[in-house]
């Protein structure tokens, strides 16, 4: 059976795609780029929740030299500008209603603050198996979370054998 994968992006990763200072390195860069081009290439869908972009955004303004962070800032910017106009290179998810709001609240104390899981991967989490449950349910299609934290890949709805942890 030919697989479908979904990745649902995490902010270890977007640092090392965006090469901020002192949160990534040219190898893990290269790795990731790589792995990108390559689920591209083979049709994968690529998400980014909306906390990844804010935690994104609060670590490049604390990038010291200012030239880079503006540039890392406009990096983002037109990144993000191109996934919501034209879902490139991501599907920027959730559009948060207040009611799924109050469900992952529930989720993030009941399950993940004990974890060490903080409310952004909760959402990334959540999204991961919403994505799983609705979208992508059939048995050709695989839900991954690409990110550089083991406690957060391991509950993904799907493990993926060759992972990648930096």
């Amino acid at each position: 059976m030919n697989l479908s994968r979904v990745y649902v992006i995490d902010t270890s990763y977007l640092l090392e795609i965006f090469a901020v200072p002192s949160h990534s390195t040219k190898e893990a860069r290269d790795e990731i780029k790589n792995r990108i081009a390559a689920a591209a290439k083979n049709g994968a869908r690529l998400y980014v929740t909306v906390p990844s972009i804010y935690e994104l955004a609060n670590h490049i303004s604390h990038v010291s030299n200012g030239n880079a962070r503006r540039l890392l800032a406009k990096q983002m910017r037109d990144t993000v500008l191109s996934s919501l106009d034209q879902g490139t290179p991501w599907t920027i998810i959730p559009s948060q209603q207040l009611d799924t709001f109050r469900n992952l609240i529930v989720s993030f104390i009941d399950n993940h603050v004990i974890q060490g899981i903080g409310l952004s991967d909760s959402t990334l989490i959540d999204e991961a198996r919403r994505l799983k449950n609705t979208t992508y349910r059939g048995p050709s299609w695989r839900v991954h979370i690409w990110t550089k934290d083991k406690n957060l890949k391991a509950l993904e709805p799907d493990n993926e054998p060759d992972a990648y942890l930096g």
